[in-house]
């Protein structure tokens, strides 16, 4: 049945015959990528996924473990024997030339007819040679792809803050920082501790070097001439929407974190302007886009590199205020069972009032947990653990506290050339997004796929978040109580 649906597509008939390699194939975005590919272009040849060794398990222990997630639990059951078409590559992003054995490039050179460079380091904290490997492992596939004799399209999968200091961020490309060979040159020369004391001159007003280093790799496919190429900029990459299931999620980045950290207790105020908007976007609409791209390309055979907006659609903006509104009623709805204390998150405008809250809702009160083990004779974790999570928020801050204007024609213009069978198996329209239908479904994925929780203690939740709500405002009450009696006894001290 999949197979008969897949051929009345022009999308999946591309696809069919083709053979894809595919990094980051073990990431959020690229599990979702393969089970698209595996189940709607189920014709397709053969996906080679690149994949390293990595805490003492073999690339194909990874890959075995990567479908042993549920976003693969669809396949599993109607179409098992398809998985065999993944086939594993030994290689790694961090090291010269993808790390490749000689024959395995021999392969990639004679077979490869799609490429997909998905695979990137997306923590905002690295240090600069960590993020430099985004920069080298592009210019070395390129270099790759254009040995691929057969080669039909490449898409390189950046971000849409890849130019973050341009409100207003046009489908083309922009000057680059640095030149990708003189950043390459000045991480291999220099010693690590010299080259983290002048990582920030050479950011500049850059806020984090994950886009920094993004913003120069595009850089390297805007000179490709040789083959279709594109790029597409996805917005902030959240639960799916659809596909393969509603509110399906493997991670806690950005704002996933947020959202869990408030739901069980944890986290009390977020950084952001009301207004500013969240840039996000359900990770199965940007593996639709980005089929639908490679579609397009492969087809038009247009050698011109072609960039593709997708951060959301103009008509049918979220903005942050909004989403964390949604996040306090949807609490009630699905609250967690592993609740560590009363759910009070609020957004906080102003930087100053931001620091007083994180103060007395975070930092002192991680010092009374923290004496609390203490006293118990356990390990003390909680101050660190805020000071973690402030540093993590304070990177979010410079995102959530700013508004970019995307344009979005090149990929409104893809949408309107789609045929109506297309647009229903590769759904990617942001117009039509149902906001609330897809938060809610994200706040009950965010539950079962991370926290492991069912509906059936949702009940038991509510009971104990009721509980917590008459302790949270007890021990509020007594606080400024006894705040009261202080200042009474200070002030009959000087009078």
């Amino acid at each position: 049945m999949l197979e008969a649906r897949a051929m009345k597509s022009q999308i999946a008939e591309f696809f069919a015959n083709q053979t894809v390699f595919l990094t980051g194939g073990g990431g959020f975005l690229g599990k979702v990528l393969i089970e698209k590919l595996l189940r709607e272009c189920s014709d397709v040849s053969k996906i080679y996924m690149l994949m390293r060794q990595k805490k003492g398990k073999t690339p194909q222990q990874r890959v075995s473990e990567v479908f042993d997630f549920p976003c693969f639990d669809y396949i599993k059951a109607n179409n098992a024997a398809i998985i065999k078409k993944v086939h594993v590559i030994h290689g790694d992003c961090q090291k010269p030339d993808l790390g490749l054995d000689p024959e395995d490039v021999r392969v990639l050179k004679a077979e490869t007819t799609c490429v997909i460079h998905a695979a990137a380091s997306v923590r905002f904290d690295q240090s600069l040679k960590e993020a430099s490997y985004n920069v080298r492992a592009t210019r070395d596939i390129l270099e790759l792809a254009k040995q691929m004799a057969n080669l039909k399209c490449f898409i390189f999968v950046s971000t849409a803050y890849s130019n973050p200091l341009n409100a207003h961020v046009k489908e083309d490309f922009y000057e680059p920082p640095i030149e990708a060979e003189k950043l390459l040159n000045v991480v291999n020369s220099l010693d690590d501790s010299v080259l983290q004391r002048v990582t920030p001159q050479l950011l500049g007003e850059w806020p984090n070097t994950y886009v920094y280093t993004k913003s120069i790799s595009e850089s390297l496919i805007r000179s490709i001439d040789t083959f279709p190429i594109a790029i597409i900029r996805p917005g902030i990459i959240l639960s799916s929407a659809k596909e393969p299931m509603p509110g399906w999620i493997d991670n806690f980045y950005g704002p996933v974190g947020i959202a869990t950290g408030a739901g069980v207790g944890v986290l009390k105020t977020f950084h952001a302007k009301r207004d500013a908007v969240a840039a996000m976007v359900p990770v199965d609409y940007v593996v639709n886009a980005l089929l639908s791209i490679m579609w397009r390309i492969g087809t038009e055979k247009t050698k011109t590199p072609t960039v593709y907006n997708f951060a959301g659609h103009k008509t049918n903006k979220i903005t942050w205020g909004q989403f964390t509104d949604n996040l306090r009623e949807l609490y009630w709805i699905a609250i967690p069972k592993c609740l560590f204390w009363y759910v009070s998150f609020v957004l906080r405008e102003n930087q100053i009032s931001y620091k007083l809250t994180t103060f007395f809702s975070h930092t002192l009160f991680g010092y009374i947990i923290d004496f609390v083990l203490f006293c118990l004779g356990k390990r003390t974790l909680a101050v660190k653990g805020y000071a973690r999570l402030h540093k993590t928020l304070d990177l979010i801050a410079w995102f959530s506290t700013r508004t970019w204007d995307f344009d979005d024609n090149n990929i409104l213009k893809l949408w309107s050339e789609m045929g109506e069978e297309d647009k229903k198996i590769f759904d990617f329209n942001m117009e039509k997004l149902n906001w609330d239908a897809y938060l809610r479904d994200s706040a009950f994925g965010m539950r079962y796929f991370l926290l492991k929780e069912s509906l059936e203690t949702v009940p038991e939740a509510k009971r104990k978040l009721r509980i917590m709500f008459v302790a949270h405002y007890a021990i509020i009450i007594l606080f400024w109580f006894l705040m009261y009696k202080l200042m009474t006894f200070m002030y009959g001290l000087f009078v």
